[in-house]
């Protein structure tokens, strides 16, 4: 009886030890830690709590995540800094979710880490200027808080307990790991996010973000092999197009987060917004058009468009222009066209460096880009996007580039978010009323005049290639819904569907093709095989798999093509070496002089982006006109040497003119 009281006494001292212990705290501290990101992300302190009750195992899966990740502080001296420190970046992830959940549908992922760049470029769209400050000094304060913190936390007595926290660790990493592959094995949770929105939702913030990171391109299918591969070549290389061969120029419009908005419920409008767009939708090839993005991610929708490559092949929330087709060479419309003898161009009124764009379309194997940095006359929104009207004259000017057809592939931006809650922000063109939400009716009233002239453009185009007596066929389409929180309810009256726009088959060759809703992933195929040009490996194996297979084989492909062995292309890199120029007109320095106290810089095809360097100095520069830059307080010397360069608001540098001696 005694050596059992003593074990009983021992058993409860073990157990009052254990609950006593950092580790422990950690862990409850991991389980406050999971609710508040889940409030964040849900962004409703009731929604949080809801996760929890219901999805209890969900919850403690995303708490044992985020438990492994304090235990790395055991191996510091200041431990408890150690823990403030993790502690901080999972809340400062969480609140960046929370912000970011303001101006999107899609959750803070790891991909965004990638395109802070691009943010820190327009940052001004999205933050006032007293906003960036107050973002500026909260920053300040927070590293000069935990510097303090740091120099104020004693060390822990004793020696560091390494063995046993690499135990606990190990013991952790593979608790989350058996989980893991029990959960998507049982469809508890799952690693394929269709929806990056719902994943979170459904499978908490700390494994969707944690997953992000991780599950990045195309991992080896366990099958992959010459063989395979090769048995697959034959296959697709049987595959044949009974259309007759017709090459007309083929321009690509990708409208931004545009859609017919008429029959979202609740809405009034005065008019319709998009008549050019009905009319047209009336007379040729049209249907819904499943993307794979919802309020942004609209490189990942041009990539599908593109290539004929499901985005989903890859990682949760990754853009595959942001990890692997910057710097690996892709089979897409571009070079399937470049090898038919068409001109290949890519236009964006936007900054050249945004998504890597620059990078994407010279690995892509087009001729020429011309991003914002290369046009002119550029007029802007009360958000300061630029607006698509100038596109039009882009298009043309790539089509009288060459003698022979044309590829024009078009990103507009006018219709990007964020819309302002305040009224006054646009023209009138169109009246709106939302009576459920006075700052949504503003914020409608903005975005449908928006469209109302990217709808303008359009007919400016249509009329403008008529015009050019040439054969063409016009796709139009746009790449996602606007990011203004709307439901599957209010758009039932036209299916319902948050993840579809529309696409317009404009021609005048007499393309007569049915009706139907299709995928972004669909589209080369239906363009390619209606012309009867000749078909990559994806659309090859679309035009040959049924929906099941090709969902399956595109992997191969997509790994074969980017990360493998290329069995498909016989070892060989399946497009033209890099050769893209940026822009179309050429930029000329002919003349530097000395006037007044200032230096005027002439020459031909300047604009707001153009900068005078002295050696390898920025200079200051003044745009007069297209012929003409100034460089105040300045006096150029004999024997320097000077260029014109095109420059982003990153500073980035997109060409050079030939250098011009003083």
């Amino acid at each position: 009886m005694i050596i059992m009281e003593n074990e009983r006494k021992g058993f409860n001292k073990f157990i009052y030890n254990f609950f006593h212990t950092a580790k422990f705290k950690c862990f409850l501290f991991a389980m406050i830690m999971e609710v508040v990101l889940e409030m964040l992300g849900r962004r409703s302190f009731v929604a949080g709590i809801k996760f929890v009750v219901f999805s209890p195992i969900v919850y403690l899966y995303n708490v044992s995540i985020i438990f492994f990740t304090l235990l790395f502080a055991f191996f510091m001296k200041k431990r408890l800094f150690g823990v403030i420190f993790i502690s901080l970046i999972w809340l400062i992830c969480g609140i960046v979710n929370f912000v970011v959940l303001g101006y999107r549908v899609t959750p803070f992922a790891a991909i965004d880490v990638l395109m802070a760049k691009d943010v820190f470029t327009m940052i001004d769209v999205y933050l006032k200027k007293w906003q960036q400050v107050a973002l500026l000094i909260g920053i300040v304060l927070l590293l000069a808080g935990m510097i303090f913190v740091f120099r104020k936390i004693p060390k822990i007595s004793g020696e560091l307990k390494v063995k046993r926290t690499m135990f606990m660790c190990i013991c952790s990493w593979i608790i989350v790991w058996g989980f893991t592959n029990f959960g998507v094995k049982h469809n508890i949770i799952s690693d394929n996010f269709a929806n990056l929105g719902t994943a979170y939702k459904d499978y908490g913030f700390a494994y969707c973000f944690t997953n992000s990171i991780i599950d990045n391109g195309i991992s080896e299918p366990s099958d992959y092999s010459a063989s395979l591969m090769r048995n697959m070549k034959r296959q697709l290389d049987e595959v044949s197009l009974k259309a007759t061969k017709r090459k007309p120029n083929i321009i690509v419009v990708q409208l931004e987060s545009f859609f017919d908005i008429n029959p979202v419920a609740d809405l009034k409008l005065s008019s319709d917004p998009i008549p050019n767009f009905n009319r047209l939708k009336e007379e040729y090839p049209s249907g819904f058009f499943r993307v794979p993005a919802l309020g942004a991610g609209t490189a990942n929708t041009e990539f599908e468009v593109l290539t004929g490559i499901k985005s989903s092949c890859f990682g949760a929330g990754e853009y595959p222009y942001k990890t692997t087709v910057n710097k690996i060479p892709i089979e897409s419309m571009c070079s399937l066209l470049g090898n038919e003898g068409y001109g290949t161009y890519a236009i964006h009124n936007n900054t050249g460096s945004f998504y890597d764009r620059k990078s994407v379309y010279d690995q892509m194997g087009f001729d020429a880009f011309i991003p914002m940095e290369y046009m002119y006359d550029l007029k802007r929104t009360y958000t300061d996007w630029a607006k698509d009207i100038t596109l039009v004259d882009d298009i043309i000017k790539c089509m009288k580039d060459t003698p022979e057809q044309d590829f024009v592939f078009t990103i507009s931006v006018q219709g990007h978010g964020r819309y302002p809650e305040i009224e006054g922000t646009c023209e009138d063109h169109i009246q709106v009323k939302y009576d459920k939400d006075p700052i949504m009716e503003n914020q409608f009233h903005y975005y449908v005049n928006q469209i109302y002239e990217m709808d303008q453009m359009i007919d400016k185009l249509v009329k403008a290639l008529d015009n050019t007596k040439e054969d063409y066929v016009l796709l139009l389409y746009g790449d996602h819904l606007p990011s203004l929180n709307l439901t599957e309810e209010q758009l039932a009256s036209s299916k319902g569907d948050l993840f579809q726009t529309e696409y317009i088959l404009v021609n005048n060759i007499g393309l007569r093709l049915e009706d139907k809703d299709i995928d972004a992933c669909d589209i080369s195929l239906v363009i390619l095989k209606s012309l009867g040009l000749n078909l990559g490996y994806a659309q090859k194996a679309n035009e040959l798999y049924s929906d099941d297979e090709f969902d399956k084989n595109i992997e191969y492909i997509a790994y074969d093509m980017l990360f493998g062995n290329k069995y498909l292309y016989n070892g060989m890199v399946p497009v033209k070496a890099p050769h893209m120029k940026m822009g179309v007109d050429v930029i000329e320095l002919k003349e530097i002089k000395n006037e007044s106290g200032h230096v005027v810089v002439k020459g031909s095809n300047f604009n707001e982006y153009s900068v005078v360097f002295c050696e390898d100095e920025e200079l200051k520069t003044t745009y007069v006109d297209r012929n003409t830059l100034m460089i105040e307080n300045y006096e150029a010397i004999q024997g320097k040497r000077f260029s014109v360069k095109q420059l982003d608001g990153g500073h980035n540098i997109f060409g050079s003119t030939n250098d011009y001696i003083f």
